[in-house]
């Protein structure tokens, strides 16, 4: 049977994780429906990278199981090489090391069905500024991190909406999009 739901777990890497997840009703990237929102969560990984990745990889499988044989798209933060960052902080790498971690994670398939990409800081601060967050509701008090996976979680999707061949990569499973070419919408 074909998933109803997909969803998209948004990864903000560091010392401190934030993490995001939503889940969507699959015809509102694959088919006519309007885009709505089914469930989302969120929260925050703290402590040594390797728990931080292995928890991560727990929740994602966990997640998994709400759509047999389809995991969330895990969207994980890129780290972004800043030449005019002076700082020598080692801790600045860890976004760096937890991605290592996750690719390592999914090439061992301890990440379930789950697809796993990267995107941009500032893409996704850009499509989902302080202001949009506001307006929609999405706001979330306290936690940079939580803000930071949640724009994430909502970039991802609107590329995905925007971008069959994106949306593809993100939940790349036989049956998922079916639907015929000319149900597609906007694309």
């Amino acid at each position: 049977m074909t998933a109803t739901e997909i969803s998209v777990l948004a990864i903000d890497p560091g010392g401190t994780s934030g993490w995001y997840w939503i889940s969507i009703p699959r015809d509102c990237i694959f088919g006519y429906e309007d885009s709505r929102v089914v469930e989302f969560d969120y929260g925050e990984f703290t402590g040594d990278l390797a728990y931080q990745a292995e928890e991560i990889a727990t929740l994602a499988r966990e997640l998994q199981g709400l759509e047999y044989k389809v995991g969330p798209a895990i969207i994980c933060e890129a780290w972004d090489i800043d030449p005019a960052f002076k700082v020598t902080d080692l801790e600045t790498l860890s976004p760096v090391e937890l991605g290592a971690m996750l690719k390592l994670l999914r090439r061992q398939k301890k990440l379930a069905d789950c697809s796993l990409h990267f995107q941009q800081r500032g893409q996704a601060f850009s499509c989902m500024t302080d202001e949009r967050l506001r307006k929609r509701g999405l706001w979330i008090e306290g936690s940079d991190h939580i803000r930071a996976a949640c724009r994430h979680a909502y970039t991802a999707l609107r590329r995905a909406n925007e971008n069959l061949a994106f949306a593809k990569e993100l939940w790349p499973y036989d049956g998922l999009w079916t639907v015929q070419p000319e149900a597609m919408r906007r694309r």
